[in-house]
């Protein structure tokens, strides 16, 4: 499929459109996954399958999802079977072919308007997490002031000659440095692969770059988003928080704890070229290998097992998301605005969808 791929990323370009790998590996993994559903074997490069539409359309509302009861996989849900059609109608909408799009897009059409309707009635999330499985505000607050406490221990290490920083020292800090960079900033899994970056890449359009102040001369610190979920909507978002901000300091000092930890060298390192690489471009790492990037999905499932850990409660970025923007929306314009664009979505969007009604403190 690299010649699909490819046709794909040149077709938005000649467009003008925006558009991500990751959005352009989705699409070619739901076509992939319609031709194993239709049983047709696979060949580089022939999506002609996609133009009939009967045996697609039939493969997709009959699609089973990963749910099982009873010993037997439940049907996919209808936003599953939406972004499917999706997939198909951006691959055709990339490559410029009108002839069978129309039929697509009044699926996707037709799902979306189910949607919104039962986000008007208050019936639709995002996700299958369910709101009785999250915490209040003032929880999520006593877990990360509990956890800031721990990583007061790691800072102090700072202070010695030669500190040793251990595994548990490093995932401590991490956990602090995520949750506090998602109560200020409730985002997607956009975290994932910040790269530390000085004030010439506010301008870069190419990667997600965390620019502090303490590193620059900028007198606010910069999370500038440049990959994300919807970057073919919006433009580079471009989150500020103050010098003075705890937050610009707590980031600081982890650059510090993790430069000092990978030139302690130890078995969790990746080696590149020979070698293993004892300096980190990115802001958090991965879990196994200590100098290599963390990937969206495992930056969810990361703060997911620590929430587990803790109280029992896999929370991960959308749960967290969701206690964050329900604390901050209550009329509160400036805070809707701040949190609309952390999460690269729209105003309503982000008060239908992410404003659950949350439990009380302590219940």
């Amino acid at each position: 499929m690299d010649e699909i791929k490819q046709r794909i990323i040149d077709g938005y370009e000649q467009q003008g459109k925006k558009i991500t790998t990751n959005s352009v590996d989705k699409y070619i993994k739901d076509i992939t996954t319609i031709r194993s559903l239709l049983g047709i074997e696979a060949k580089d490069n022939d999506i002609s399958y996609l133009y009939n539409f009967d045996d697609v359309s039939a493969s997709i509302e009959n699609m089973r999802g990963r749910k099982v009861v009873d010993g037997e996989k439940v049907m996919a849900s209808p936003n599953t079977k939406r972004n499917y059609y999706q997939s198909v109608v951006s691959v055709f909408d990339a490559l410029g072919d009108r002839k069978v799009i129309a039929k697509y897009k009044q699926k996707v059409i037709s799902y979306n308007k189910q949607y919104n309707k039962k986000l008007d009635e208050g019936n639709a999330t995002l996700t299958q997490e369910n709101e009785d499985k999250l915490i209040s505000f003032a929880e999520l607050e006593q877990i990360v002031n509990t956890l800031s406490l721990r990583v007061r221990d790691v800072k102090d290490k700072l202070k010695e000659e030669n500190p040793v920083f251990t595994e548990d020292d490093l995932n401590s800090y991490q956990t602090l440095c995520l949750l506090r960079l998602y109560m200020a900033f409730p985002a997607r899994n956009d975290f994932a692969t910040l790269l530390w970056g000085t004030e010439k890449y506010l301008m870069n359009k190419e990667n997600n770059y965390l620019i502090l102040s303490t590193q620059s001369q900028q007198k606010m610190s910069n999370l500038v988003i440049n990959n994300y979920k919807t970057s073919g909507l919006y433009d580079t978002r471009i989150l500020e928080f103050d010098k003075k901000d705890r937050l610009t300091g707590l980031l600081t000092q982890w650059r510090i704890v993790l430069r000092k930890y990978m030139k302690q060298g130890n078995k969790n390192m990746r080696i590149w070229a020979g070698s293993p690489v004892f300096y980190s471009r990115f802001v958090t790492i991965d879990e196994e290998w200590h100098n290599s990037p963390m990937t969206s999905n495992k930056l969810s499932k990361y703060l997911a097992r620590f929430f587990e850990k803790k109280i029992n409660k896999p929370l991960g970025t959308t749960s967290i998301a969701k206690i964050v923007v329900s604390h901050q929306n209550k009329d509160n314009v400036d805070a809707i605005k701040k949190n609309s664009k952390a999460r690269g979505t729209s105003v309503g969007t982000l008060s239908k969808v992410y404003s659950p009604v949350l439990p009380e403190s302590g219940s």
